[in-house]
């Protein structure tokens, strides 16, 4: 038969038992601690992000509310009579309180010329029609609507809205009429 363990081999596992314990209940608070300090920073992060985004759409809320205005004041006291050119002159003006709206957010429009070389990187093509000339192919015949280049992004973030040109071969044997030139 075995013999009980001696008194201070049980007082020394008994003292073990204790350590370990009291190191897990300090363990356990200090991992409350922790998750207590994640859950503050956690909060003072989303604070920080919502007053961020304050801080970063403050002025263009601003030049909304201003162009709001302006709309509303022009609504009220449009004269009567105004001319074709008046009206296109009065929204160009608000076209352009918007666009220096943009670009104090770094956006600035881009408007390709006529006749410049499609890409399809700055350019989104809306429609295509032919081209009277084989060097015309793959050229922007118009416009439709402005891109808009990102200066903090370094890049197009709105390609511009444009028709493009493209040539194909005359069908062999028309004549110069069917193909619509002069002859000349």
């Amino acid at each position: 038969m075995e013999s009980a363990p001696e008194p201070d081999r049980l007082a020394e596992l008994v003292a073990i038992t204790g350590d370990l314990a009291e190191q897990a209940r300090a363990h356990h608070v200090r991992a409350a601690a922790r998750e207590k300090v994640i859950e503050d920073l956690h909060e003072e992060v989303q604070r920080l992000r919502a007053g961020e985004r304050a801080l970063v759409l403050k002025p263009v809320v601003v030049d909304l509310q201003t162009l709001r205005n302006d709309l509303v004041h022009q609504a009220r006291t449009v004269p009567g009579e105004m001319s074709a050119r008046q009206v296109a002159d009065l929204l160009e003006s608000f076209a352009l309180s918007v666009e220096q709206a943009l670009e104090r957010c770094g956006s600035t429009p881009v408007r390709p010329e006529p006749g410049t070389p499609f890409a399809a990187r700055d350019h989104r093509a809306v429609k295509v029609v032919a081209a009277e000339h084989r060097d015309e192919d793959s050229t922007i015949a118009e416009v439709v609507a402005d891109g808009y280049y990102d200066a903090n992004l370094d890049r197009v973030t709105a390609p511009a809205r444009v028709v493009v040109r493209r040539w194909t071969e005359p069908a062999a044997g028309t004549t110069r009429q069917e193909k619509g030139e002069d002859g000349v």
